[in-house]
């Protein structure tokens, strides 16, 4: 009897300040390839198709699939604007530029004692438009289209330090000019907004499907993973209102408006244009999860939290919502969970954390923690492949 391939789609999220997606998935096969019995692995297919949901890993995930090239640009950084140098992606084959902007943002370039969204700037990610910009006007790039992955950041500006760098100023009742920092937004009386045309189109990677305002919006519900406290969040909130107020955006408009990257998103639809794209679209038909893997016998995927933002269709529940309906058992490694976990008997989650001491362990020794989650899962693999076998 001929023995039958069982096939295993590996596709994690980046676990945020840890690992990417695509360092995650390799970590997961070779553990794999490692604990399974010899006269198991030969008949194994591993797919491996790690996933970003515009957030962390998002330039390593589109260097994987659509071949990009990093290339640099010297922009400010999020908290004292001295100069750094920040990768970007270029696809020359289609004429298409992708940023990340956790690495424009993103807490990760933000040490800890600096984490205090009041005072944050998005000017980096208006430095690397402007100098994009320039690029393509002095003819040194042809870029029809930018793609920004929108997640993952540590301010919570509404995208209003990126527009600085065109030249939007801000100023109070004493017509004296403020710094475009979300502890003066309450005190803005008067905005020149500068008009600006790109000579490229920009398509936004949305993390979270959440609104822009309210309490699942960008400073109730995510300013506090940034480091602002309950009342500054409230503070930023009423900020953000007053701002759109003071740029006579109706309730309508805000209403569409996406709460992702602190306000980034939504600042780049007011000012650019910007066409958003949810990451299940992105997930599915720009990254191809699904083809082929209707076949998958099991998926492996993760991120590095569970908790009520996965609900908010991010990228690894985009993988669970794929396969766990279609009777596929999907095994969902995360660094801890928080809450509630979904009612599924397809979705079996894997919590990492309770291995070690402390998160920081678990972070530090994240190659062991994925090691300790693939021994179970290959206790299930063995049994699936002799169930699939005794056919």
């Amino acid at each position: 009897m001929n023995t039958k391939k069982f096939k295993i789609l590996i596709s994690p999220n980046s676990f945020k300040e840890c690992a990417d997606s695509v360092e995650i998935s390799e970590l997961i096969k070779t553990s794999l390839f490692r604990l399974l019995p010899a006269e198991i692995k030969s008949h194994i297919d591993f797919w491996l198709k790690p996933i970003s949901d515009g957030g962390d890993g998002f330039l390593e995930v589109c260097q994987r699939n659509f071949g990009a090239e990093f290339l640099h640009f010297e922009i400010s950084n999020p908290f004292n604007g001295d100069k750094f140098f920040c990768p970007v992606g270029y696809y020359q084959g289609s004429k298409t530029l992708f940023i990340e902007s956790a690495e424009v943002l993103g807490l990760k370039i933000i040490p800890q004692e600096f984490r205090k969204p009041m005072v944050l700037s998005s000017r980096g990610m208006g430095d690397l438009l402007l100098q994009i910009y320039d690029s393509v006007n002095d003819g040194i790039m042809d870029v029809e289209k930018v793609v920004i992955g929108v997640g993952g950041t540590g301010t919570n500006d509404l995208g209003m330090g990126m527009m600085e760098a065109f030249g939007l100023e801000f100023y109070d009742k004493n017509d004296s000019k403020l710094e475009i920092l979300p502890k003066n937004f309450a005190k803005v009386v008067k905005i020149i907004v500068p008009e600006v045309v790109l000579p490229f189109r920009i398509e936004t990677i949305i993390d979270v499907e959440n609104p822009l305002l309210g309490i699942e919006g960008a400073c109730l519900e995510f300013s506090e993973q940034k480091g602002a406290t309950d009342d500054e969040a409230v503070e930023m909130e009423k900020g953000f209102v007053h701002l759109l107020s003071e740029l006579e955006i109706d309730d309508e408009v805000q209403n569409k408006l996406s709460g992702a990257g602190g306000g980034l998103s939504a600042a780049l639809n007011l000012f650019f244009n910007a066409e958003g794209k949810f990451a299940t679209r992105f997930i599915n038909e720009d990254l191809k999860i699904h083809v082929g893997a209707s076949e998958a016998d099991i998926v492996i995927t993760g991120e590095g939290k569970f908790d009520a933002q996965t609900y908010l269709n991010k990228g690894a529940f985009i993988v669970v919502n794929e396969f766990a309906g279609k009777n596929i058992p999907v095994f969902f490694i995360c660094g801890m969970s928080d809450g509630d976990l979904p009612n599924n008997d397809n979705l079996h989650v894997i919590e990492i954390a309770e291995y070690f001491e402390s998160t920081e362990e678990s972070i530090q020794k994240i190659d062991k923690g994925i090691e300790i989650a693939c021994k179970k899962i290959c206790k299930e693999i063995i049994r699936l492949f002799a169930k699939k076998n005794s056919n």
